[in-house]
């Protein structure tokens, strides 16, 4: 009988020596609490494994405490040498390497006699990991540097591709890409359930608990289905902590999104008879925040928590002369895509974005703004 996938799964991680779990590269409490959840089933199965995303941050610690996860990733292919040992039987062998550790010398001595340098065969071996899990990645190149480092790796490494976008491009040998579902956390949920439910304790069902808050905007995202309200229930009845997770999520903001969140507000536009609202955040916006241009798609969710989810909402980020649009349109009457056919635009959790060039803020604006 044929295996589902779930099956698949677990034998391909039971099979493997050692397994990389590489995370989409925007940092999310999703993707965080699947690979915390993931861990536990790695070391339940005794299999090492190196939880990796392009860049790690300071957010979301109340789920990565317990987690090693770690920036960048370069997986080598080993060398392999072998030495025929037939006629001569093996007594010891050793190496040294020099003190600016540029030569590496093996030594290898015979029972009897003498080995032949025809004796000794060198080869490129394998990579250190044979399996790798992705999370949240539609495809490869949404995992920033950890694929592009490594591509030769990724290629030629079995991959189990977990995701819960439509837009996934089932790149893996397994594929458990279910856009019916909330989130990549509910996604393991299920999994959990499935195959390991011994193992979901109280700190598992809140990290999988964490992923589908944060991906439901605290149940408040109009796709809701009543299935996700159902598991979220039995993840509370697995002693999940709703209470510090809806505190870490949504309360417990860092100093530097609050900044920027009110500089948005304070330049706040709209357009009523097209539904249309809009704001701008410049350098020196970052600058007096503190903040790293990649805080923008936070301060994007708080822009989207805030106004009608049936309107257009655009918000234009300028830093170091580079302008990023972020686009969302809750309404069925107007098609992003085509009304930003001109761009380059690629799609996210939010909508879409698209980068501008040769022209400053307030061109960007109008130009956009304009479309509508």
């Amino acid at each position: 009988m044929a295996l589902n996938i779930y099956e698949q799964i677990t034998e391909h991680i039971k099979g493997s020596r050692r397994v990389v779990v590489a995370l989409e590269k925007k940092i999310s409490a999703d993707n965080l609490g699947a690979a915390f959840a993931l861990s536990s089933i790695l070391n339940y199965l005794n299999k090492p494994y190196q939880a990796v995303i392009e860049q790690n941050s300071d957010n979301f610690e109340f789920i990565k405490h317990n987690l090693k996860i770690s920036s960048g990733f370069k997986q080598t292919r080993r060398l392999v040498v072998s030495l025929d040992i037939t006629q001569q039987g093996l007594d010891k062998f050793y190496y040294t390497v020099d003190e600016n550790k540029t030569k590496l010398e093996v030594f290898i001595v015979p029972t009897n006699g003498f080995f032949n340098p025809d004796d000794v065969k060198i080869g490129q071996g394998g990579f250190e990991y044979d399996l790798i899990i992705t999370l949240g990645a539609s495809d490869l190149f949404s995992l920033g540097n950890i694929y592009q480092d490594n591509t030769a790796f990724f290629h030629e490494t079995p991959i189990i591709n977990i995701d819960c976008k439509a837009s996934n491009e089932k790149f893996g040998e397994i594929n458990l890409v279910e856009p019916v579902k909330s989130s990549v956390s509910e996604i393991l949920f299920d999994f959990f359930e499935a195959n390991f439910k011994n193992l979901i304790d109280r700190q598992t069902a809140t990290a999988l608990l964490a992923g589908i808050l944060e991906r439901t905007q605290s149940f408040k995202a109009p796709t809701l289905a009543p299935q996700t309200l159902e598991k979220a229930s039995r993840l509370m009845a697995y002693d999940a902590d709703r209470e510090l997770a809806v505190r870490e999520l949504f309360y417990n903001k860092s100093l530097s999104l609050v900044k920027l969140w009110g500089r948005v507000l304070a330049r706040l536009k709209e357009d009523k008879s097209k539904n249309l609202y809009w704001s701008l955040i410049n350098t020196e916006d970052y600058q007096r925040a503190k903040a790293d241009p990649e805080i923008i798609d936070k301060v994007f969710e708080e822009v989207l928590n805030y106004l009608p989810r049936d309107a257009v909402i655009l918000l234009f980020s300028e830093f170091n002369n580079a302008i990023l649009v972020l686009a969302y349109c809750g309404s069925s009457r107007i098609n992003l895509q085509e009304k930003l056919v001109q761009y380059k635009i690629t799609e996210d959790d939010n909508g879409v974005r698209f980068k501008m060039h040769d022209k400053n803020l307030l061109e960007a604006e109008k130009e956009v703004v304009g479309l509508f």
